[in-house]
């Protein structure tokens, strides 16, 4: 019996406990980084010969030939390797910085009249901006004032105290002035046709001179044109209509429409039919 408590003791005994287990750990925690230190280092040296060949090939390939005998991608055609062009340059040489634009006589009809009527419109524009500032200089702002039509550009001038005297059209002193005003910012346009019209109220007149509002309104369109014509502006762009009181712009009923409708517009017409 004491024979096998003593083999008992001898090999029934647990074994005991390695306390270095965690040297296998940090070993592989070390290679691993180990590793990635090389691959890091491998992926930050740059083989210089390699890289000239892959410079040379995108070249090659976007400046040279295309195969044997072919031609050339870039505009010169010629196809010549100097090694002196960067892929970068390369690369740069076949994407245009800057887009081309057609000549207008080049386009389509409809597109080349849209692109017209646009430049026009933006010309109307800019002079109706400087006839605007002068009429604010000039504190004329009951008296003349200006809009953008489908027509063109109108200068709408009020005749009561203005241009006119009432069943005149011999222009007042005062309308002088102010036609020759008008007559320098017509100038700063040589191109659009220039069509004065008279308008009148609905209250009848008939003087020895003018039997009708009608003979009254193209008389004072006439008087007008030739004002401008004797200020520098060429006669062939002119037309004078009179309308008498078939176009009110207010309610002849009052006063003050019937003012508003006593008037004579400036009318720079438009060349190019305005786009929607």
């Amino acid at each position: 019996m004491s024979s096998r408590r003593s083999r008992r003791g001898r090999h029934g005994a647990a074994a005991p406990e390695n306390h270095e287990r965690w040297l296998l750990t940090y070993a592989d925690m070390i290679t691993l980084l180990m590793a990635l230190f090389i691959v890091m280092f491998a992926v930050s040296v740059v083989d210089q010969k390699k890289f000239d060949e892959v410079a040379r090939s995108l070249q090659q390939a976007f400046s040279g030939k295309v195969m044997e005998g072919g031609g050339s991608i870039r505009p010169n055609g010629n196809g010549d390797d100097d090694g002196a062009t960067t892929p970068v340059a390369a690369v740069a040489a076949i994407a245009p910085l800057v887009p081309v634009i057609a000549p207008e006589k080049d386009l389509p009809r409809e597109t080349a009249a849209k692109r017209a009527a646009r430049r026009e419109e933006q010309e109307l524009a800019a002079l109706k901006r400087r006839i605007d500032a002068w009429i604010d200089r000039r504190g004329l702002g009951r008296r003349v004032e200006t809009a953008l039509e489908r027509r063109g550009l109108v200068i709408r001038v009020i005749t009561d105290d203005v241009l006119f005297p009432s069943g005149s059209a011999t222009l007042s002193s005062d309308g002088r002035a102010l036609l020759d005003d008008i007559a320098g910012v017509l100038r700063l346009d040589s191109r659009h046709p220039i069509a004065v019209e008279g308008h009148t109220d609905a209250v009848p007149i008939s003087t020895a001179r003018f039997a009708s509002n009608w003979e009254l309104s193209a008389g004072r369109a006439t008087e007008v044109v030739r004002h401008l014509v004797g200020r520098s502006i060429a006669a062939s762009r002119f037309s004078a209509t009179g309308y008498g009181e078939q176009r009110p712009r207010a309610n002849n009923a009052t006063d003050v429409g019937r003012r508003a409708n006593r008037r004579v517009e400036i009318a720079l017409t438009r060349l190019e039919t305005p786009t929607p």
